[in-house]
């Protein structure tokens, strides 16, 4: 499904972002990407959604080669992902519905067949009665709700979450956890970049740790005190964790 062979990303001013990463995610996985603040999380899933392209090495997906799809097929391309921000990045001049649908629409997907799936991804969420309502007038939980319905109304087959619960708390954070247990349940193959190390412990999920960069543990399929401890052992995460 995914594999990184040796990938780099430097950005200007000779930042290194990512250094020589490797590792490969079965299709079906759920996996933790985490680290401190700056080791690199975010920057690789804008490598896997083509935010952004490595500087050096091979990322693919599906055996394809991001480096070689050209600016014009990256929409084509993100139609088979769903993408969860921390910051939600909802049209605030839009009902829920309209948030929800706007994947679909931009597809060319039929009107009838988009109501029935973005009212099949609300009540999965859990906010079927909400469609008519503006993000505004939503709790943060509910617009990271939205959020995640937009993310899979289009069935894709890989999801990634960046910090998606960094906004709430562990209740709601919790909920938000077993929606994507759920979804991986489905066969959705899910990457979840978190510095949230109550979340990784409950998963009991693959673990790859980030630091300045650099691929430093990946713990294969573990139980959840074994992917506590090690996500513990970094100094800079149990400092933000005690904070």
């Amino acid at each position: 499904m995914i594999e990184f062979s040796h990938v780099s990303k430097r950005y200007p001013g000779e930042y290194d972002a990512l250094r020589d990463v490797s590792f490969r995610v079965e299709r079906g996985e759920m996996v933790f990407i985490t680290g401190h603040s700056g080791a690199g999380k975010t920057t690789l899933l804008k490598l896997l959604s083509l935010i952004e392209r490595p500087t050096r090495g091979q990322a693919l997906v599906n055996g394809k080669n991001l480096s070689r799809v050209t600016t014009w097929r990256i929409p084509y391309y993100r139609r088979h992902l769903g993408i969860v921000f921390q910051n939600y990045k909802l049209l605030s001049d839009r009902t829920v519905y309209d948030n929800v649908a706007l994947p679909l629409v931009v597809s060319g997907v039929e009107e009838r067949e988009i109501g029935k799936r973005v009212r099949a991804a609300l009540d999965k969420v859990g906010l079927l009665d909400k469609e008519r309502l503006y993000p505004v007038v939503l709790s943060g939980g509910e617009q990271q709700r939205v959020g995640i319905a937009r993310a899979i109304v289009h069935k894709p087959a890989l999801l990634l979450a960046d910090e998606p619960t960094g906004n709430l708390d562990a209740m709601l954070s919790d909920e938000l956890l077993d929606l994507f247990l759920d979804f991986n349940r489905h066969g959705v193959t899910v990457l979840i970049a978190t510095h949230d190390l109550r979340l990784i412990g409950r998963a009991g999920r693959r673990v790859l740790m980030l630091r300045r960069g650099e691929l430093v543990e990946d713990t294969g399929p573990a139980p959840p005190l074994a992917a506590l401890q090690l996500a513990a052992g970094d100094p800079l995460l149990r400092a933000k964790r005690d904070a």
